[in-house]
């Protein structure tokens, strides 16, 4: 009896290693919240032109610029072509990075504007937005690869500026109307800092390998 069982126990044994109903020994003891996004960034390239940014300038405002028409720090940087005027209008704006896009939309400030959420790590982050567009060509929730199009150049709410894209890089989470002042009053640059990083810098520092 003892000698039948024993074989019986054996071909069961056999049956479930060959149809794969043997529970799982699970050895990774990666935990869950531990995984790294999808979209972890694998460097940064510049918005417009090539990825070097070749072509293009910061003609505008540049970072914690003071600026006239805000009477406020400029948090980021107006990015177009020097001395076409407004020939750049339609020119495509690329992801700096892998991300997730979290506003795709308008307001009467800024236009068209698409913020993207960038995993530096499993627990890092940091923003990029983009601003004055004329088309937005990504949704909200929408994964986009760094030098993926996701929009094009324009020239503000009502074709208020000369054609230009306003580029910011925030190291915290803002809302994508957000701007250094608080009931009119302007941020001093130290606490615009807290906020926004130099974008230009920002990426040069953090080029793909």
């Amino acid at each position: 009896m003892t000698k039948n069982f024993s074989k019986i126990l054996f071909f069961f044994l056999i049956s479930l290693l060959i149809t794969g109903c043997l529970p799982r020994l699970d050895y990774d003891n990666t935990k869950p919240e531990a995984i790294a996004p999808q979209w972890l960034v694998d460097g940064f390239d510049f918005p417009v032109g090539d990825r070097n940014g070749k072509g293009w300038g910061v003609t505008g405002y540049k970072f914690l610029d003071w600026s006239v028409t805000s009477n406020s720090f400029h948090p980021g940087e107006d990015w177009n072509i020097p001395g076409v005027g407004n020939a750049d209008q339609g020119k495509p704006v690329y992801a700096i990075a892998n991300g997730e896009v979290v506003f795709s939309g308008w307001n009467t400030a800024l236009g068209n504007v698409i913020l993207i959420k960038h995993a530096l790590s499993n627990h890092e982050y940091v923003w990029s937005q983009y601003a004055h567009l004329d088309r937005r060509d990504v949704q909200k929730g929408e994964i986009v690869g760094r030098r993926q199009i996701i929009g094009t150049v324009g020239r503000g709410p009502n074709n208020r500026f000369t054609a230009h894209l306003h580029f910011e890089i925030r190291k915290e989470d803002l809302p994508e109307n957000a701007w250094p002042r608080t009931n009119g009053v302007a941020w001093d640059s130290a606490m615009v800092k807290k906020f926004w990083l130099h974008p230009s810098n920002f990426i040069k520092q953090n080029r793909p390998r």
